[in-house]
């Protein structure tokens, strides 16, 4: 097993645990950094599974600061998994979006839903678009994205109208990839990906992303420095 595959499956199996325990109200993320809380905690427990010899190490990293390559402002990683052995240190990226419908308020009972989707789907893709830079930088692996979502509208809404067809996370849309701009802003993708991969767990959907820089031409990789 290759350090990739075994951090995929790390991931994967952390993925499937906590989607499960959302969805059956065992975990109960109220925004993101809650998410990203819980979903580190799963990680950590599942981390001596995977440490197979006495020189390996695997640690859950929160709130990475990096500078990509595209923009001149730092960005901060909701998680890193650092892979180590024989003291070579491998990153794996990962970004988080979770997109509930109600606040805190509404879930007690009062009229407030969370609002701003047209944002909040912008927001998806740049994560996407972090993600695929990440895996520019040196000793970064594969970049992973995980969203999850009791709101339908993220998932089978009417995305009518320029602006928030462009950046539509509807589970039909299929093969996006290259230039998404509107008044929002500019994301360039690489990859190309599929909302098709959208999961309905109960009350929940959960989608997975994941981006590999490896897999693109040698003649568009960036030089070892």
């Amino acid at each position: 097993m290759t350090k990739d595959d075994k951090i995929r499956q790390l991931i994967n199996i952390g993925w499937t645990s906590y989607k499960n325990k959302v969805a059956s109200g065992l975990s109960d993320p109220e925004n993101e950094k809650m998410m990203q809380l819980q979903f580190a905690q799963t990680l950590q427990t599942l981390i001596p599974v995977f440490e197979y010899k006495p020189d390996e190490t695997i640690k859950i990293l929160l709130e990475v600061p990096v500078n990509i390559k595209k923009r001149t402002v730092k960005r901060i990683i909701d998680i890193v998994i650092l892979h180590t052995e024989n003291g070579q240190k491998i990153y794996y990226p990962i970004e988080l979006k979770c997109y509930r419908l109600y606040t805190r308020e509404g879930k007690e009972g009062k009229d407030r839903k969370r609002g701003a989707e047209p944002q909040g789907m912008f927001n998806y893709w740049t994560d996407i678009e972090n993600i695929e830079q990440y895996t520019l930088l040196d000793n970064y692996s594969f970049g992973t994205q995980l969203t999850l979502t009791d709101h339908g509208y993220y998932v089978i809404g009417k995305h009518e109208g320029k602006q928030v067809s462009i950046y539509s996370t509807k589970k039909d849309r299929k093969g996006i990839t290259g230039i998404l701009k509107s008044s929002y802003g500019q994301i360039k993708l690489n990859g190309t990906y599929y909302m098709t991969a959208w999961e309905q767990i109960d009350n929940f959907h959960f989608i997975r992303q994941e981006y590999n820089n490896a897999v693109i031409s040698s003649k568009q990789k960036p030089k070892n420095k």
